[in-house]
């Protein structure tokens, strides 16, 4: 098993590394949606589920050799002792206990953990920023709303209000200034234009700080991927290489015992 996983993440940090390359980043992202925040915290279950998966099997193994190494210790050893019915030593069947449980106590499996864990928070740094962005879309959609209930109120009024050249504070188009019709004091709508006006330059300014969270968010995710992801498959290979090799190790002294 450890054997299989140790080819499968040396692998997949190969291809990792090599993926690192082929990312164009002068391409314009996409805006984070729902669907892309769905999937980012289904990969922190994912990669949280996977971290717990990893500890429990290594503390399953050493529990089992540990009771299987007191078994021996407690039972077979007074029995050999006693020599009863004539049994051979046990003591080499204990010695590669004792070999096995000593292998699994060495293994680093702490720098594989917290390769993982450090992977996990990657995601959630990655999580935060999407909820960012996502927040700052809607406050972008909000505000065009404003701008278009503003903005249709105001085409009503003026509909019923200006309906020809001759009402109060609108000029004909053909005097008074060459960049249309202006507005004198007497505008009774002068104050719904400019709240329309300051509206409008608050729906740019939303845009504006939109645009930049998306390239923010896509510049750190590309990062964060490109920094994480090689870093806890190599943490896994090296894990899984030293496994293989320390089990290897006390599986070939084994056919030594008669």
């Amino acid at each position: 098993m450890w054997g299989s996983m140790h080819q499968y993440h040396e692998v997949q940090s190969n291809i990792v590394q090599q993926v690192r390359g082929l990312i164009n980043r002068s391409v314009k992202g996409d805006s984070t949606s729902e669907l892309h925040r769905q999937a980012t915290r289904d990969l922190e279950s994912a990669v949280t589920a996977w971290h717990s998966s990893f500890c429990r099997l290594i503390k399953f193994q050493r529990d089992f050799i540990c009771s299987l190494h007191g078994w021996f210790k407690l039972s077979l050893i007074p029995l050999s002792n006693d020599n009863v019915d004539g049994n051979a030593d046990p003591s080499g069947v204990y010695a590669f206990c004792d070999e096995w449980k000593l292998a699994l106590e060495r293994v680093p499996d702490t720098v594989a953990s917290e390769g993982i864990k450090s992977f996990i928070n990657v995601v959630r740094v990655i999580s935060a920023k999407q909820t960012e962005e996502l927040k700052i879309k809607k406050r972008t959609e909000n505000a065009s709303k404003e701008l278009e209930k503003k903005a249709s109120s105001l085409r009503n009024i003026e509909r019923k209000f200006y309906h020809s050249y001759s009402m109060v504070g609108i000029g004909p188009p053909d005097s008074g200034s060459d960049h249309g019709p202006v507005l004198d004091a007497r505008d009774p709508l002068s104050e719904k234009k400019s709240e329309l006006a300051a509206c409008q330059r608050r729906v740019e300014d939303e845009m504006m700080r939109h645009a930049k969270a998306v390239e923010v968010t896509r510049a750190m995710t590309l990062n964060n991927l490109q920094t994480g992801l090689p870093g806890v498959f190599r943490a896994l290979t090296s894990f899984s290489g030293v496994f293989t090799e320390a089990l290897d190790s006390v599986c070939s002294r084994s056919y030594h015992i008669k």
